[in-house]
């Protein structure tokens, strides 16, 4: 089954069940999709600021109650991951946000058009521009739905990296010296009940600099400037998005300014992602010493569950916080080299950012389940 929409250039053919319109359809043409796909947490992001815009224009009757409350409706799937795959654009090749932006008014649009129950591609009742995308700019959009994605992801690492400390200092309580002087050599280095709380203390530092960097995605991320183009949205209807964003995401440590040089900069992502490489180290240093315990056992032969859990999981996070280290240091190229529209996030920095977050938090949350899960290691740790 196929639909035919038209546009200034001609029509085109597509899927019937694709939420995504012609629009869409000639950006991924012109700029053929890579192995690069949108983070569902962005796309989430964006979802939730044309809900709270829709909501906004619906309290002033800029919008008609029939359009916008279905508009609302369509946002809340795409915000618990429904549709994801009608997202097609490639971020990397997404400079301005323009494509994605696009992207998720069609899907919107569409979606809507059909709890209509009329045809997907009748913009003459719902127009993707002149109703789901009123009073926004694609660059605003893009960098608001990253402060709230990433602020999601990190507000989840920090209570990964928090259990992890309360992990590792448990681990070190528990190190007993062992009984007799020849069961030293079934045990593991004198170091390493050391090492755990040294890692604790690290990891400790590394969760203040993460929060306080965290800190610097909500703050102001809702202003005017950053959402709609001042020349055109009103007072009004700024206020009431930034209410609405604030009842939706559930941020709330955050705050109104001016909009002067805030989301013109991508130095709080640079400050994140810089937050993010000295947790992996961190991390990498705790998997080196854990590797090193079980490489220096001299029993070999007597293997143990629980130690080969323990290694496989300090391997598959050392791997992790390499990657993390790699992706800080290519989001900070791509933040030095700028971008000539101002308000614009370089896609690699919201590509980077995004993907070391969620790596992260997944290691972390596999590497402390297997320490926790560790009753009976091998391991006779000498009290510290």
């Amino acid at each position: 089954m196929i639909r035919i929409e038209q546009d200034i250039l001609g029509a085109r053919v597509l899927p019937a069940h694709a939420y995504y319109g012609i629009q869409t359809l000639r950006t991924v043409e012109n700029c053929p999709r890579a192995a690069v796909p949108v983070h569902i947490e962005l796309i989430m992001g964006v979802a939730s600021i044309k809900k709270a815009a829709a909501k906004a224009h619906l309290d002033l009757g800029t919008l008609p109650e029939r359009i916008g409350n279905r508009i609302v409706k369509a946002a809340d799937e795409v915000m618990i991951g429904k549709h994801a795959e009608d997202f097609i654009v490639n971020i990397c090749q997404d400079i301005t946000g323009d494509a994605l932006n696009m992207n998720m008014n069609e899907v919107l649009a569409n979606r809507a058009l059909e709890f209509m129950l009329e045809d997907k591609g009748n913009y003459s009742l719902i127009d993707p521009i002149r109703h789901v995308n009123l009073d926004q700019t694609a660059d605003g959009v893009m960098s608001s739905a990253l402060r709230i994605a990433a602020h999601r992801l990190s507000q989840t690492l920090i209570r990964y990296i928090d259990q992890l400390i309360g992990c590792l200092l448990t681990q070190y309580k528990r190190a007993d010296p062992p009984a007799e002087p020849e069961n030293r050599q079934l045990g593991t280095p004198a170091w390493l009940g050391g090492q755990y709380a040294d890692s604790a203390r690290c990891l400790q530092d590394d969760l203040k600099r993460l929060i306080a960097a965290t800190s610097l995605l909500p703050a102001d991320f809702l202003g005017a400037e950053h959402i709609v183009p001042a020349p055109n949205a009103s007072a009004e209807f700024t206020a009431k998005i930034g209410t609405y964003l604030l009842e939706i995401t559930q941020i709330s440590d955050y705050g109104f300014n001016d909009g002067i040089n805030t989301v013109k900069s991508s130095d709080m992502f640079v400050q994140l992602s810089s937050a993010l490489k000295h947790c992996a180290m961190s991390l990498s240093k705790l998997c080196s010493d854990i590797r090193l315990a079980v490489s220096q056992q001299t029993a070999p032969s007597k293997p143990d569950l629980n130690t080969n859990t323990e290694l496989r999981a300090a391997e598959a996070l050392q791997q992790i916080a390499f990657q993390a280290v790699g992706l800080d240091h290519s989001l900070f190229l791509a933040a030095e080299t700028g971008m000539v529209d101002r308000n614009a996030v370089p896609p690699l920095i919201v590509h980077n950012l995004l993907e070391s977050l969620k790596l992260l938090n997944t290691g972390i949350e596999s590497f402390t389940l297997s320490l926790t899960e560790k009753t009976d290691s091998v391991y006779q740790l000498p009290a510290i």
